[in-house]
């Protein structure tokens, strides 16, 4: 579980294939679509395919221009959401260690990939960990500046009492976010954090208790409100490489705002993605960096938890 491991170790991002490798016979399980409804943008069918790899690749581009480096997970064979790479699981870099701390999926559709990605993980150096028994979603995490601590969506997807499973993890500060509007489900569709501590939000996706705990949060520097349309225009669901900030369609407002933060917002079409509820911050899962702290706390913790049945 070192960083030696070949071209894992200068990676930012794990991202997902669009389509199988080449190692068996071709079927229309074989690549990115939306066959199901699990979110209200999602529109089955509607997806037109060479549309979507042509997106994807210029949006990876991006990714690389922007100074970021990235590894690649497989499609998973009939499991057509694997292509947001983000929600499978946390990644963490710490002490010279690799971990994951593997996502327990709310919706059955998309429980059939992690035992792939968990097996990916593991065979490439990630100390694969899977929590007690709590949905927890990787689009309900985001990480706090310099990796000290997080924010964790709950209500839609993940549970609440994942918050304490994810603190573990991290061993530092987690704080629980309710969310209440459902065309915002994940923490990333209605809140950014910023490098430097800026949290964009669209206020209307959250309860008032949680905003008022947003505002108390440690690390958290100053909270920008968004209007709920640039929310739903998939504004909020952003990738930050240093000063670059790529946003998976045009949403001025939001670049507006970016460019007043002296940050470079980079525009990629990924309409094809917003078909099934995702846009750019779906599409890759950051390696976060953590500060040095032993990693046993996390196991020590894990195994005085005891198992209980999944919340509602």
């Amino acid at each position: 579980m070192t960083l030696h491991t070949g071209h894992i170790a200068p990676a930012t991002f794990a991202v997902s294939q669009v389509r199988c490798e080449k190692d068996h016979v071709r079927s229309r399980d074989c690549a990115y679509q939306v066959a199901w409804n699990i979110n209200p943008h999602m529109k089955p069918g509607a997806v037109a395919w060479r549309r979507a790899c042509t997106q994807h690749r210029e949006f990876l581009r991006a990714v690389r221009e922007a100074g970021a480096s990235f590894f690649e997970l497989p499609f998973v064979h009939g499991a057509f959401d694997s292509v947001f790479a983000k929600d499978n699981a946390v990644l963490v870099s710490q002490e010279g260690e690799l971990r994951a701390l593997l996502a327990t999926m709310r919706h059955g559709q998309r429980r059939s990939e992690q035992l792939a990605r968990s097996r990916w993980l593991a065979a490439r150096g990630f100390d694969v960990i899977e929590p007690p028994r709590v949905h927890i979603e990787g689009g309900d995490v985001a990480m706090l500046p310099a990796g000290r601590g997080a924010l964790l969506g709950w209500g839609m997807r993940s549970t609440q009492r994942a918050a304490g499973v994810l603190e573990a993890f991290l061993a530092a500060p987690v704080t629980p976010l309710e969310l209440c509007d459902p065309y915002l489900y994940h923490l990333d569709t209605a809140l950014t954090v910023l490098s430097d501590g800026t949290a964009l939000v669209c206020l209307e996706a959250f309860t008032p208790e949680s905003l008022r705990m947003l505002e108390r949060t440690e690390g958290i520097q100053q909270v920008i409100p968004v209007a709920r349309e640039d929310a739903l225009a998939f504004g909020l669901n952003l990738v930050e490489v240093g000063n670059t900030v790529i946003v998976g369609a045009r949403v001025p407002r939001v670049e507006a705002v970016l460019r007043g933060l002296g940050r470079r917002p980079v525009s990629v079409r990924l309409d094809q993605f917003h078909l099934a509820g995702g846009s750019a911050a779906c599409l890759v899962a950051r390696v976060h960096p953590l500060p040095p702290l032993s990693a046993r706390r996390f196991r020590e913790e894990q195994q005085q938890d005891v198992a209980q049945p999944l919340s509602a």
